[in-house]
């Protein structure tokens, strides 16, 4: 729980100089929390309460699961790029055991570990905000040029940011809901919270909008008691944060040397191209899947097939594994996705029934919205998205869990030594090519031509 709250509440602002690039310093991030995990919850009564989570998923669940990392690891052995599947397999295996953590965590501490949680994701949010305004104010003052680059900011529209607040920016009021907070902290909250939306306002990433009319739409469709007033909190912040942006705006705009504000900038300079970008790649990828339909072109190595835009992804998680992994095992990932949505759907009609319950709503809603913009976004090769989403599933899921008195009876001793097992040799396959990729691109240059990230930020570069 530690490990992962620090995770939450830190990296949004904080990469560590591990490596030369941003986005493998974010990749480096995550896989240390992933990997960490692996040893720690190997403990005996932590280990039995993860696994027994497996064993109370329906079959259907457990198979496609199976299927798709089976699935997926075929596909990277015969592929022109093992290493790129391979790497790509052992994450998914690392995130599915992130799932089940959560899972055993939530279900185990209760009340304590949903608090924690909460705060590190609202602690995350509320370091961004700081971390932004602190950067405009200063530079407001020395009159400079306001630079959005950021350790964050700098993947503003659709790489790194938008893709996190997907995920993210229906959770940070979480902890009000959770605890009797005192009127200034809740103000605190509030304050964060919609300053976290003015930021979505700014850079405008257009999936994430699309994604939070879905997941307000369930919401007005599945809630029962407290649909209105959690439609209206959340209705409220969008505001607030859309008249934080128009103040600031008229800020950025009359200072010297003023900057267009991502926002206007990405709108005004791209106009149809983006559109017309997904549907080359959309394009692209179909024929990809029928040239290679049953074992794919390999997890992780769409851009070494595809060249014709920036994109090392298709910017549709669909398109991706069925192209990458192949029918077979893309389904089964594709259905995975499909048990989620209609698991959160029926957590918002059945936890509402009787009385408002404005966690579950906001963390159903939270997973609509994020798997929703993954269709346009293609968000889950990002290492903060990847995270979130396995923590909200994850957390729903033990939450959804918590009535029962008992786990589900654990699986034979054979299945329980497969399941640490296959954890722990992904995390020994993520290390040891991690640190094999990091080692050869320590001395390369940073050509345009390849920066296209997919898993790191060399997303066309297979020859490590």
């Amino acid at each position: 729980m530690a490990a992962l709250g620090c995770y939450l509440m830190f990296s949004p602002i904080w990469i560590p100089s591990l490596t030369a690039r941003m986005y493998d310093n974010a990749r480096v991030l995550e896989l240390i929390l992933l990997i960490l995990l692996v040893p720690l919850s190997l403990a005996p009564c932590a280990r039995e309460t993860i696994i027994s989570f497996w064993a109370r998923f329906d079959r259907s669940v457990r198979w496609c699961m199976a299927v798709l990392v089976v699935g997926g690891g075929v596909s990277a052995a015969f592929s022109d790029a093992p290493a790129f599947g391979i790497q790509q397999i052992a994450l998914t295996m690392l995130l599915g055991w992130l799932f089940l953590s959560v899972c055993a965590i939530v279900w185990r501490l209760g009340k304590q570990a949903e608090m924690a949680l909460a705060a590190a994701t609202c602690a995350g949010a509320g370091l961004v905000v700081l971390s932004f305004w602190a950067t405009f104010i200063q530079a407001l003052e020395l009159g400079r040029n306001f630079s959005w680059v950021s350790p964050f900011l700098e993947f503003a529209n659709v790489r790194f940011f938008g893709q996190y607040q997907a995920y993210a920016l229906l959770l940070v009021t979480l902890p009000i809901a959770l605890a009797r907070l005192t009127w200034s902290w809740r103000a605190i909250v509030y304050f964060v919270a919609a300053n976290f939306w003015a930021l979505q306002w700014m850079v405008a990433s257009r999936a994430v909008w699309v994604g939070f009319a879905a997941a307000a739409a369930t919401a007005a469709l599945l809630m029962r008691a407290g649909r209105l007033r959690w439609l209206g909190e959340q209705g409220a912040l969008v505001l607030a944060g859309g008249a934080i942006y128009v103040v600031f705006s008229s800020l950025v705009l009359s200072t010297p040397n003023a900057t267009q504000i991502p926002a206007v900038n990405s709108i005004v300079a791209r106009g149809g191209e983006s559109t017309s970008e997904r549907v080359t790649m959309a394009k692209a990828a179909l024929r990809l899947i029928g040239e290679h339909p049953l074992a794919g072109v390999g997890p992780g190595q769409f851009g070494l097939h595809f060249s014709a835009t920036g994109g090392a992804h298709p910017h549709n998680t669909p398109l991706q594994l069925l192209t990458e992994y192949g029918l077979p095992a893309g389904m089964a990932g594709i259905a995975l996705g499909a048990m989620l949505v209609l698991f959160a759907a029926g957590e918002f009609r059945k936890s509402t029934m009787h009385r408002p319950d404005a966690v579950t709503a906001s963390l159903a809603a939270a997973l609509i919205m994020g798997l929703v913009d993954a269709l346009f976004s293609g968000n889950l090769i990002m290492p903060h998205s990847q995270v979130l989403l396995c923590v909200i599933a994850g957390w729903l899921t033990g939450r959804s869990a918590l009535s029962a008195r008992a786990p589900a009876a654990a699986f034979p001793h054979a299945t329980r030594v497969a399941l640490t097992g296959a954890a722990i040799l992904a995390a020994l396959t993520a290390s040891i090519l991690g640190m094999e990729y990091l080692d050869v691109i320590r001395d390369m240059q940073y050509p345009p031509a390849l920066r296209a990230p997919s898993f790191w930020q060399y997303g066309r570069f297979a020859d490590w």
